[in-house]
């Protein structure tokens, strides 16, 4: 650190000099001069962001209406390839990253508007300095006149507010941001390892619930206590504040309450509009903001996943729609939101041919702890294929198909592996029939469940065809 001496000199050229103690370091006035300049230069540049914001929000907004979209779809490519806790961590991830996402493009929009709004009144404010000319305002009679004097801003005062409301959202964006990603990571982790944990003792739904109580706790136990301790407590008993006892409580909540929120990132921009600003709607819009973050994620992956987040198909819902025609089993037929369904499929509904391919889906996530429990000593792969296929069932009215036909597939198409086979079609009289699959056939409704994630010992797919061959059939025994 350098320490300069008094008094400073005057050299030839009329440039003040001032020496330092240590190494005799010489700092004209030029040199003072450029320094003040690039310090004023650099403050200007830190007070006035509008252009920076304007910039961000552009970029940003198309970026975030997007993001989701391609997260779900790449979500689903490997949907079938996961594991316990990789769906978990997925699931969280995508429903967090897609409320902030919609979350924040809706507030950069917002703050788009302002700033456009704010641009406006500047030129306004440019081309007409003395703003309204009261005595040229056609269609407005003398009392409205005295009552849009009295309740209208001049223009200064509008593009102050305006101003302010658009810098102050766009910290707002950022502090949002902030906390919700940084809950979401506690989140992750606390419920990966409970899944993993929870699937060794087949009680990972339990284990879910358990890991949500205790994560509900962490989140809301320490800020909750560190407020009515302090801010209500401390403060009006001053009392309290003498107690080494107290104290140490109060700074031990503080930290934990340091540690679920990230304080340092969170608290300046936290803080300072808080203080500012009504700080009691402040706080519920922060509190609205992560809480919409929740539910628009929540929303937005249930409605990618489902037919319809809509109520109204009353005479024709999920339950009774699951019995009959349903695109996922015809290969001509599926959509994105089918990848993540792990169902039998044939090439089309319509059949005109003797036979019809059947594909079987193999899902870790959905067979291997069914499989693990019936074949326990399965170890090479002849035996481990033949596990696979006692697990399925199929036939077409009363013909029963044998899986002894049935080869391993890998459709990297669908980025699936499985069984496949041939469903005979000889004998039947054209019209609609169904072929009749059966994931895991040898249960019973008194077996109990391998693991609490499972809601049903056996599932039934019944996939209708409607056949019509090419060649005439006798009159005789058609109906």
């Amino acid at each position: 650190m350098l320490r300069f001496s008094t008094p400073t000199t005057a050299s030839n050229d009329g440039n003040i000099t001032m020496i330092s103690d240590d190494d005799k370091t010489s700092v004209t006035a030029d040199d003072l001069q450029v320094s003040s300049s690039q310090s004023s230069a650099l403050q200007r540049l830190r007070d006035r962001t509008d252009e920076l914001e304007l910039i961000i929000s552009s970029l940003t907004i198309f970026a975030l209406f997007t993001l989701p979209g391609w997260l779900f779809d790449s979500f689903s490519n490997i949907y079938t390839h996961l594991s316990d806790g990789l769906v978990v961590a997925g699931t969280i991830s995508i429903t967090l990253i897609a409320g902030v996402s919609y979350v924040l493009a809706t507030c950069f929009v917002m703050h788009l508007m302002a700033r456009a709004y704010w641009v406006g009144l500047i030129g306004l404010r440019t081309a007409f300095p003395e703003g309204i000319n009261w005595g040229k305002t056609p269609g407005i009679g003398p009392v409205t006149k005295k009552r849009y004097k009295e309740v209208l801003l001049d223009l200064d005062t509008v593009i102050q507010r305006t101003d302010r409301l658009a810098s102050s959202l766009f910290a707002v964006i950022s502090l949002i941001t902030l906390s919700a990603l940084w809950i979401g990571i506690i989140m992750l982790i606390t419920l990966v390892i409970a899944v993993q944990i929870g699937a060794r003792f087949g009680l990972t739904n339990a284990a879910i619930g358990i890991a949500t109580a205790f994560l509900l706790a962490v989140l809301a136990g320490p800020p909750l206590l560190l407020w009515l301790m302090d801010a209500q407590l401390a403060a009006r008993f001053p009392s309290l504040q003498k107690s080494r006892v107290f104290v140490g409580f109060v700074r031990l909540l503080g930290r934990l309450a340091g540690f679920v929120y990230p304080q340092r990132l969170i608290l300046p921009v936290q803080l300072t509009l808080q203080s500012n600003i009504r700080p009691v709607v402040f706080y519920l819009a922060l509190v609205f903001g992560v809480t919409s973050i929740v539910v628009v994620g929540n929303v937005q992956f249930l409605a990618w996943g489902s037919f319809s987040l809509s109520g109204e198909f009353t005479y024709l819902d999920t339950t009774t729609s699951s019995t009959g025609f349903r695109s996922t089993y015809y290969e001509d037929m599926i959509s994105p939101k089918d990848r993540l369904r792990a169902w039998p499929r044939i090439d089309s509904f319509s059949q005109k041919g003797s036979f019809v391919t059947l594909f079987l889906p193999y899902q870790p996530l959905r067979d291997n702890m069914m499989l693990d429990a019936q074949c326990p000593d399965a170890e090479d792969s002849e035996d481990r294929v033949n596990c696979l296929r006692n697990l399925w069932s199929v036939s077409i009215g009363d013909k029963l198909v044998s899986m002894s036909t049935f080869k391993t597939a890998e459709r990297m198409d669908i980025q699936m592996r499985g069984l496949i086979g041939i469903v005979p079609l000889t004998g039947l009289s054209p019209g609609i029939h169904d072929i009749s699959v059966v994931w895991n056939p040898s249960a019973s409704t008194e077996d109990e469940l391998v693991d609490d994630r499972y809601t049903e010992n056996s599932s039934t797919y019944a996939i209708p065809i409607a056949f019509a061959p090419d060649y005439e059939l006798p009159l005789q025994g058609i109906k």
